[in-house]
């Protein structure tokens, strides 16, 4: 619930610290000593607007703080306007967003004021009302509905998405082939850009290559008589026949042998090189070709062989979707026709739910307007199609909801929203309030002007039925009437004061109780405190209604 409001500098409030208790809590005032303050404070926490104009004047800022408490755990917010800046919001004491901190609070409070009243004239809204006054039997098949549409709607779009593509779709279908069919033709190989590059380098240099590495060979093991290999062949067998005779040369044999063998592998590598280095001029014409065929299709599909191949890949699986598309369009129009039906059998249930519903709903609300003393009112609720098939489909279903209204015996309803004046319309939002819970679980109901046009024994009926709403849950109302005043388990009184001389104009907010409640319960019927019979009847108001001043 909510447990305590601060408000400091906010308009004429220097500063105010309300302590709601559970139960009614109600704030009353004269006109224009700024009720409406507290309310929109509180839409301030709700991430209302605001600027300076709602600085109190000679006030650096506007500053708004609450205190909620359920089951042991408190939740502070805060709400931070300063002049001729940006305001920020906190919540338990780090910045926050004002959305977040609206969001939470959404959970935990409900504002009913004129622009639920408007609220409650839009068709929309009132369908939500019906459904939130039968959570139990609606929610489940408004859940499988919302499921089946949500499928249908998906399926629906993608058939729609492919079958606007046309021409483009078939001109994808075109370039994928050509890509596919070049990169196919090329017959390109994982890498063989880099070992292209290494083959063109070599043949620059083939002449070079030829001459170095055969002189080498030569040196080495070639046919004139300074022959490496054969130099160290002869030293070879010397040392062997000498080791024979001293074994101190034997490690100097061993390593002839190493080195004799190490250079016939040498002179083998060697003959190998010369064997593949080719200098053919029609060879090296081929191989520019090739690799100019595969730098052509790089600046196309990629920087490398192997990302010109993963192009290729992507680009056949993309083509195989679009050619799956062309050959099961039957079939993906089937699955649409098969999810819309299900959409229709969804929303043709809880129409039916609905309809069998709502004479019970509208007799609770009548019921309700009853003790909220319109004897004779009439509530009946209005169903109709939105169309057929599944355009006359949307998120809430198929059927379009109207309230109707009658207020006097033998005028029959009407559009609630056609014949309400001020005071109907508070009644019927509180009838069908304290009927609906919306789905929401609230702790604490905030009501302002919901008296609009209201008074005499309405009044008092108005003030029984908020009673009744608070033995559920915390509800806080602004009122003028006292007879809603006197059913409150807690009041505030909210009084203008003003000094002529240093021309100054503050709003004060007082907990009342006790003569000082009576006193508040006179000025709201007119009178002065002392006045013996306004005293007498702000007592019978408090009897009435179960309560001590």
């Amino acid at each position: 619930m909510l447990a305590e409001l601060v408000v400091d500098d906010l308009v004429l409030i220097a500063a105010a610290r309300l302590e709601f208790a559970p139960g009614l809590n109600v704030i009353t005032g004269e006109t224009g000593a700024g009720k409406t303050l507290l309310a929109q404070a509180i839409g301030l926490l709700m991430g209302q607007k605001g600027g300076d104009e709602l600085v109190r004047p000679g006030a650096a800022r506007a500053l708004v703080q609450a205190v909620f408490e359920s089951d042991d755990v408190s939740l502070a917010v805060a709400r931070e306007i300063p002049r001729g800046g940006r305001s920020r919001s906190h919540m338990d004491g780090l910045l926050s967003s004002a959305a977040v901190v609206a969001e939470v609070l959404r959970a935990r409070l409900a504002f009913y004021g004129q622009l639920e009243h408007s609220r409650l004239l839009q068709l929309e809204r009132q369908l939500d009302l019906l459904d939130g006054a039968a959570p139990a039997e609606l929610t489940p098949l408004h859940e499988v509905y919302a499921a089946t549409y949500e499928k249908a709607r998906t399926v629906s779009r993608r058939l729609q998405e492919l079958r606007g593509a046309g021409r483009e779709r078939e001109r994808e279908i075109d370039m994928l082939r050509f890509q596919i069919g070049e990169i196919e033709a090329a017959d390109v190989r994982p890498g063989e850009d880099e070992k292209l590059a290494q083959d063109r380098e070599r043949l620059r240099h083939a002449g070079k290559l030829l001459e170095r590495a055969g002189g080498a060979l030569g040196l080495l093991a070639g046919e004139q008589e300074a022959a490496a290999l054969d130099g160290v062949r002869v030293a070879q067998r010397l040392i062997g026949e000498a080791a024979a005779l001293d074994e101190a040369l034997a490690p100097a044999a061993e390593r002839l042998d190493g080195l004799s063998a190490e250079l016939d592998d040498l002179a083998a590598l060697l003959r190998a090189y010369l064997d593949d280095l080719d200098d053919d001029p029609a060879h090296r014409d081929a191989l520019e070709l090739r690799y100019d065929r595969l730098k052509a299709l790089m600046r196309k599909y990629g920087n490398s062989a192997d990302e010109v191949l993963a192009y290729a890949r992507e680009s056949r699986q993309r083509l195989a979707v679009l050619e799956e598309f062309e050959a099961d369009e039957e079939a993906l129009e089937a699955r649409v026709d098969e999810a819309q039906a299900a959409a229709l059998v969804a929303a043709g249930r809880l129409s039916a739910a609905r309809r069998r519903l709502a004479p019970a709903v509208a007799a609770r609300v009548e019921q309700e307007l009853r003790g909220l003393a319109m004897p004779h009112a009439t509530f009946t609720i209005s169903m109709s199609a939105r169309g057929e098939g599944w355009d006359a489909l949307g998120p809430r279903g198929a059927d379009e909801v109207e309230f109707l209204f009658g207020a006097n015996p033998g005028v029959p309803p009407r559009p609630l929203r056609e014949t309400a004046s001020g005071g109907e319309l508070s009644r019927a939002m509180l009838a069908i309030r304290g009927i609906v819970t919306l789905g929401d679980d609230v702790e604490t109901l905030i009501f302002d002007e919901v008296d609009t046009g209201i008074g005499g024994v309405t009044a008092a009926a108005l003030g029984e039925r908020l009673a009744g709403l608070a033995l559920r849950r915390q509800v806080l109302c602004i009122t003028h009437l006292p007879q809603v005043a006197a059913f409150a388990d807690r009041q505030f009184a909210i009084v203008k004061e003003t000094d002529a001389k240093a021309g100054s104009t503050v709003t004060v907010v007082r907990r009342v109780e006790g003569e000082e409640r009576l006193a508040e319960l006179c000025r709201m019927l007119g009178a002065a405190s002392d006045d013996g019979a306004a005293r007498s009847h702000a007592k019978g108001l408090l009897t009435k209604a179960g309560r001590q001043g």
